[in-house]
């Protein structure tokens, strides 16, 4: 009896550990970085390949009959989803350390059980949670050569040309170190005078402002 504890207790353990993991990116918008597509998408894009390799080109199975096809193509659908699989992992386990128990079951009579409501919960709760975190996570930024040209606001007050403003970028105000073109190095500018964005250091991630004809 011992040893099935363990058994639920360590996939339980090893199932919230790797969607800990997998959440990770949603949860500091790391996701679309880059332009990379988030793990569900990638997992979702190496199912759909992996299943055309089991269809000839007429359409039909080529590992056998409708049936066969159709539990091939659900098995290895499980098993390019380390989501679904790290999710099935806990709930089994979970709900087979809770049926243990509460009902102290025959061990295999708890294994069996267990089964059926962790698949249920997985379809029709984790599932479309995960779904819905993932529609909300972050959106790739646009470059910082889009920032060329716009009104940026100084947040600190320039010394020798030097300081640091804000801009919004993507709807939100980002702040980045900024100098003033070579022209305007020793004029004065202070908290929240207006600049323009003449040049773009994207590897530095530094700007080069100018401050604008007053008459404009």
């Amino acid at each position: 009896m011992l040893g099935w504890r363990l058994m639920f207790v360590i996939l339980m353990v090893i199932g919230l550990a790797g969607l800990v993991v997998m959440a990770l990116p949603a949860v500091t918008g790391l996701a679309h970085s880059h332009g990379a597509a988030p793990p569900h998408a990638a997992h979702a894009l190496l199912s759909t390949r992996a299943l055309g390799l089991l269809k000839g080109k007429s359409g039909q199975s080529a590992v056998g009959g409708g049936g066969a096809s159709s539990v091939a193509s659900t098995f290895l659908r499980f098993l390019l989803s380390p989501r679904i699989a790290f999710s099935l992992f806990a709930l089994y386990g979970a709900f087979g350390n809770a049926l243990e128990h509460t009902l102290h079951l025959r061990p295999m009579v708890t294994a069996l059980a267990a089964v059926l409501p962790a698949l249920l919960v997985e379809r029709f709760a984790v599932s479309p949670l995960w779904n819905l975190a993932f529609r909300f996570q972050g959106q790739p930024s646009s470059s910082l050569g889009a920032l060329l040209l716009e009104e940026a606001k100084a947040v600190t007050p320039f010394r020798n040309g030097r300081g640091v403003v804000a801009v919004v970028r993507d709807g939100r105000m980002v702040q980045f170190s900024a100098r003033l073109v070579e022209r305007q190095t020793p004029a004065q500018v202070g908290v929240g005078d207006r600049l323009l964005v003449e040049d773009v250091d994207s590897g530095r991630e530094r700007l080069t402002v100018s401050v604008p004809d007053p008459k404009l």
